[in-house]
């Protein structure tokens, strides 16, 4: 998957440099800097310096994979996890359909400024009943609807939680708004500057990675089961 995620960023890439005629123009070199990655693009060649980066996601899978073990894929130890890391937990009826309205899923939603903040802060504090927050303004959340959570959604929205928690690019307002706005629908790109497409860039590879992590996790933990099974099925015979 993430191959093909990047094959599309290139392309992309590609697209706007010839659109923009750095060759020609001659552009000066410019360095974009994106958290834990810096992108230098000039004339003739794009290099990415995201050591940093590389070395957090290194290790990232396997953390939110221990902490998932020890919760015990239960959604609500999970939820609490959260809560205990600072970030607020809301959930309430139609909560889907509320954040609808303003082009937000359930699950993490990054911080965010100005009316989409305000909206988040009036339905969050008015339906969970807890004292209202007239802000422009709101920290990372979780917002999710009552009753319980699909466990491998949630996985999702917590793995891009646990990369926003270790500052890894894409996870910020901007970029999370061009990714809802342009990963269906890949044409509109063409209005892009270069630093949006490397916003939604990182943005693209971040939910990318969440996905990965999801079907490998769902995997083990198939094979597991089925082990256990066998194992119970015929009194601890070889698999």
């Amino acid at each position: 998957m993430n191959k093909f995620v990047q094959r599309i960023v290139n392309y992309i890439l590609s697209r706007k440099k010839r659109s923009l005629e750095f060759a020609k123009e001659k552009l000066k070199p410019k360095t974009y800097s994106k958290s834990t990655t810096k992108t230098h693009i000039n004339a003739s060649e794009t290099m990415v310096l995201s050591t940093e980066t590389k070395k957090i996601l290194e290790s990232l899978d396997e953390e939110v994979k221990n902490i998932v073990k020890t919760c015990s894929f239960d959604p609500e130890l999970l939820l609490k996890f959260i809560e205990q890391q600072g970030t607020s937990v809301y959930r309430f009826c139609y909560a889907d359909k509320l954040l609808a309205k303003i082009k937000e899923e359930e699950g993490f939603i990054v911080p965010l400024k100005g009316f989409k903040a305000f909206y988040l802060n009036f339905i969050t504090n008015f339906f969970t009943k807890k004292k209202f927050c007239f802000s422009f303004k709101t920290n990372e959340m979780f917002v999710l609807k009552d009753g319980e959570a699909n466990i491998y959604y949630l996985l999702h929205h917590f793995h891009k939680w646990y990369g926003f928690k270790k500052n890894l690019p894409g996870y910020d307002e901007k970029s999370q708004k061009l990714f809802k706005e342009n990963f269906r629908n890949m044409q509109n790109t063409k209005e892009l500057t270069v630093d949006e497409i490397l916003s939604l860039k990182e943005a693209i590879a971040r939910d990318s990675q969440a996905a990965d992590f999801v079907i490998q996790l769902a995997k083990e933990s198939s094979g597991a089961k089925i082990a256990l099974k066998k194992i119970k099925n015929e009194g601890g015979a070889e698999i």
